[in-house]
């Protein structure tokens, strides 16, 4: 926990960077350990974003390093460990963030379903999560060749309808 919460405000209130989400959820596990589940919701929002571990990974290591200097602390709190320590776990394994209903899976059960991934069994794909895969590949395309990716993906979506 923070020693100085009156720092608090000075600190939130200042223009942060594009991962001002995560600044966000990090500072509120500063303040008090309820915020888990705000902690686990925000996070888990910035990692479907992402939908690749290693640029999700860089962001949370950067908003850690930016929280550690300006509150002067050495670790994260446990809510935050405890919520990036899922995420990232299924995002390694592959294990989709969005449940068949398009909401967000919480985190038991993401704990529930890495548990399983890790002991062998086979985590079924769904179609939602195939399409988030997808998606996330489209959402980083390279600005050199965005027309062209476009190009051949409707193409593809115009052919394959008939």
């Amino acid at each position: 926990m923070i020693e100085n919460i009156d720092a608090i405000p000075a600190l939130v209130s200042t223009p942060v960077t594009a991962a001002s989400t995560l600044y966000d959820a990090g500072c509120e596990s500063l303040v008090s350990d309820a915020s888990s589940e705000n902690t686990y919701k925000k996070m888990i929002q910035v990692a479907f974003i992402h939908a690749i571990y290693e640029t999700f990974h860089k962001e949370v290591f950067d908003t850690e390093k930016q929280i550690k200097k300006d509150f002067e602390i050495t670790s994260m709190p446990g809510p935050w460990r405890s919520s990036k320590s899922v995420i990232q776990g299924a995002m390694k394994l592959g294990i989709p963030l969005i449940d068949d209903n398009g909401g967000f899976v919480g985190k038991t059960t993401l704990q529930n379903l890495i548990k399983a991934a890790k002991a062998g069994e086979v985590v079924e794909e769904t179609a939602t999560s195939y399409t988030d895969k997808c998606l996330g590949i489209l959402r980083r395309v390279p600005k050199e060749i965005k027309q062209e990716v476009y190009d051949l993906v409707s193409l593809f979506i115009k052919t394959s309808r008939k």
